[in-house]
């Protein structure tokens, strides 16, 4: 496991982004820490007596891992969107949705692991590299749990995103712009790998996809829908960034032929 001390955060990103843009992100992370946007309870929360609020910045999230010069802040999938986008990917599926493995790569506090667990997937697996979110997701599990849902069958795993495990079964990743493209890159790879060995898809949910040329790039992956969801009044007056939709792709790598040969 690597680190990340802030000397070494500070070459990495001189390297990274060069010294003009590094004055740039250092600067607004100054802003940030001394100057903090004020950002209101969601009311998934005030309902549901959990802990998903809250913008956290990729400076207050270090795990001490190699990947934290990757990762993105932390704001949770505002609910009306990530049913938007959930129902968009059903109509989607030639088979059932209690076959699949919802698979949340940078889970966070676990809110879109609550969300999805209103669907009957046959298991939601949230996986974080930052155990302070870890944590905060297995409370926030413990306490969704003490009412019935669809799907029961919840796990958080604190591990890095390329070391999440995907089932043989079919699985629908869900990334809500995670990472750079440092970490998305060998991910894809890692995708493209497994499907040449699979006899199930492996499906990919991609909101606010920044990233997004280059997982239209991956060979054979076909994208089956992309748009935006309009979010509640809720949801807008409870977002920092004043967003109004939420973007989303929606792709399949589909299983290898059954009449062809792995090489």
């Amino acid at each position: 496991m690597g680190t990340s001390s802030p000397v070494q955060r500070f070459g990495n990103a001189l390297r990274t982004h060069g010294p003009w843009r590094t004055v740039r992100i250092l600067g607004k992370r100054l802003h940030r820490e001394f100057f903090p946007a004020p950002v209101p309870t969601h009311p998934f929360d005030l309902e549901h007596g959990v802990d998903t609020s809250g913008l956290l910045f990729a400076e207050h999230l270090a795990s001490g891992h190699a990947h934290d010069d990757h990762i993105n802040a932390y704001w949770g999938t505002a609910p009306s969107g990530f049913r938007g986008i959930l129902e968009q990917w059903q109509q989607t599926l030639a088979g059932s949705i209690q076959d699949y493995t919802f698979l949340d790569i940078g889970c966070g506090k676990g809110r879109v692991l609550m969300l999805a667990s209103d669907a009957p997937f046959q298991r939601i697996v949230g996986v974080e590299l930052s155990p302070a979110l870890t944590a905060i997701a297995e409370s926030n599990m413990a306490k969704w749990s003490s009412a019935p849902h669809r799907c029961s069958n919840i796990d958080v795993l604190n591990v890095d995103a390329l070391a999440a495990p995907i089932p043989d079964s079919p699985v629908v990743l869900y990334i809500y712009n995670s990472f750079n493209l440092y970490v998305m890159l060998p991910l894809l790879e890692r995708l493209q790998a497994l499907a040449l060995a699979r006899s199930t898809p492996i499906d990919l949910i991609y909101a606010t996809p920044q990233q997004a040329p280059l997982v239209d790039a991956v060979p054979g992956i076909a994208l089956l829908a992309a748009g935006s969801i309009p979010l509640t009044p809720e949801d807008r007056t409870a977002c920092a960034f004043s967003t109004t939709h939420l973007d989303y792709r929606i792709y399949r790598l589909p299983p290898r032929p059954k009449n062809s040969a792995h090489q």
